[in-house]
């Protein structure tokens, strides 16, 4: 392939928040070869960005284009990658540096900023991991409320044959993680 199409978005609710990431890759004639969103983890806004950026970096390098165009719509991070503004955090100076790696290994690649709209379908992919991990998050809050309520319940000795279940439950899990690590 001779030249990729990178959109990139990082999203986060607060700083630092749950955090995720939206990555498009696609072709000069605008077709979209890899579409990924899926959430980091607690993130500052900047810090999601760059990961979001080198996901898609990683996965255009499978791809081994002749050039490169990376889209994200922060400014401040395409100065960074361009060298006009220096990192202050750290952290982010780490991961500034990574992606400066990454593009270095493309024989062409730029980096541009594009207003919100252009890059609307990373940031769409980003945003549809938060509130994927926000419906899971829910669900999770309101069965733990439900078992809560069902053990109150409960007798002392049913209480206890539901700790022996469940420490053997996780024991199970725990030797199937194992077994499955080994093989």
């Amino acid at each position: 392939m001779r030249k990729l199409f990178l959109s990139a978005g990082g999203a986060a609710r607060g700083d630092p928040a749950v955090a995720a990431i939206g990555v498009v890759l696609s072709d000069p004639q605008g077709r979209v070869l890899e579409r990924l969103g899926k959430c980091i983890g607690r993130a500052t806004p900047e810090v999601a960005e760059y990961r979001a950026i080198l996901e898609g970096l990683r996965l255009a390098l499978q791809r081994q284009p002749e050039e490169l165009v990376l889209f994200t719509d922060n400014h401040q991070v395409v100065n960074q990658l361009n060298g006009t503004l220096s990192p202050r955090d750290p952290a982010v100076q780490h991961l500034n540096k990574l992606a400066q790696e990454l593009l270095r290994r493309f024989p062409r690649a730029r980096v541009n900023y594009v207003d919100h709209e252009v890059s609307r379908a990373a940031r769409r992919l980003a945003e549809q991991a938060l509130q994927e991990e926000r419906r899971t998050e829910r669900e999770r809050q309101i069965l733990r409320q439900e078992i809560l309520a069902l053990l109150d319940a409960l007798s002392l000795e049913d209480l206890k044959r539901v700790h022996a279940f469940l420490l053997s439950f996780q024991s199970e899990k725990a030797d199937a993680h194992r077994s499955s690590a080994g093989a």
